[in-house]
């Protein structure tokens, strides 16, 4: 997953743009339907990747988003995750266009006895946070398809969704992201974010340069309110139709079941095998496993293996 957030046809010059004016504009309408929940007179749906197929597309999209900016490394599966992706709370929310096809995702992940990804690069800084008594959430993995039209109704959509369900969720006071240093300005200026860890190489995405970003959430309703406050001042719906919204998102959401997990984290990715054993030991609590060869199981799984079949540890 990388802190590192793909924006990269959106610059800090891009509200300024044409396409940006007629946003802003124009009346926008939501409509709630089973699948999702549909923007900009259902041109742009966003919903929750919570089934098999679609966590698996928002991966695969997320890998590919990457592998163009040269930001993910080459490897044999062609999906884009961490260990963060299978703790229960964790929710990515994924854009789709009119044809169906995703376009865009985003995901947030709630601190836990695990930490949060930020932590590798900025424990300190993230520790001042919780230390204050702050409960922190962060993005991660933002992408939108490079060839997708509106960029900027994709990502409008998307952080909408994420900052109401981040904003509810566990209470949480602060929102963490971290991002590539030319899309700083685009975070500090356009959604309040603030400044509050040094330049740094990560190793995640190929030692591409990061800085850490935090925005209060209890501020939220200021900046739904506070003129160009993206994305609130593109949705800018009122309290009853937010609430409406909120509702929606917090329905469509549901956790990884114990098949996913041994799918997408140890039958099609290592991701399990490079987990420290802390954040092994932390997982185990979560998707109860047999001792047996867990790479048996998750084939077993894979194959549609009866749910009544529960285990009891992952080796």
């Amino acid at each position: 997953m990388p802190r590192l957030s793909n924006v990269e046809k959106v610059n800090s010059n891009s509200f300024e743009s044409a396409e940006n004016r007629s946003l802003t504009s124009e009346v926008l309408h939501i409509h709630e339907e089973e699948k999702g929940i549909q923007f900009f007179d259902g041109n742009f749906t966003v919903r929750s990747a919570n089934k098999s197929e679609l966590r698996e597309q928002a991966y695969k999209l997320l890998y590919e988003i990457y592998s163009q900016t040269g930001l993910a490394k080459s490897n044999s599966n062609g999906l884009w995750l961490s260990i963060y992706d299978a703790l229960p709370e964790t929710t990515t929310f994924i854009s789709e266009d009119e044809k169906g096809k995703i376009v865009g995702a985003l995901t947030l992940v709630f601190d836990s006895p695990i930490g949060l990804p930020a932590d590798e690069l900025y424990k300190n800084e993230v520790d001042k946070v919780r230390n204050a008594g702050g409960q922190i959430c962060e993005f991660i993995s933002l992408g939108t398809n490079h060839a997708a039209k509106s960029p900027l109704k994709i990502l409008a959509g998307l952080f909408y969704c994420a900052f109401l369900h981040a904003g509810q969720k566990k209470n949480s006071s602060d929102l963490t992201i971290t991002v590539h240093p030319r899309h700083e300005d685009f975070y500090c200026r356009k959604l309040s974010f603030e400044k509050i860890g040094p330049e740094r190489n990560y190793t995640k995405v190929n030692g591409a340069p990061a800085v850490l970003l935090n925005v209060s959430l209890k501020e939220k309703n200021r900046l739904r309110h506070k003129h160009r406050i993206f994305p609130f001042s593109i949705l800018n719906f009122s309290d009853q139709k937010e609430l409406e919204v909120y509702n929606r998102i917090e329905n469509m959401i549901c956790p990884m079941s114990d098949e996913e997990f041994f799918t997408f984290f140890i039958d099609k990715t290592d991701t399990w095998k490079k987990a420290s054993p802390q954040q092994k030991d932390f997982i185990k609590a979560v998707y109860p496993a047999h001792e047996a060869n867990h790479y048996e199981v998750s084939r077993a799984l894979a194959k549609a293996f009866s749910k009544k079949h529960r285990y009891s540890k992952i080796p």
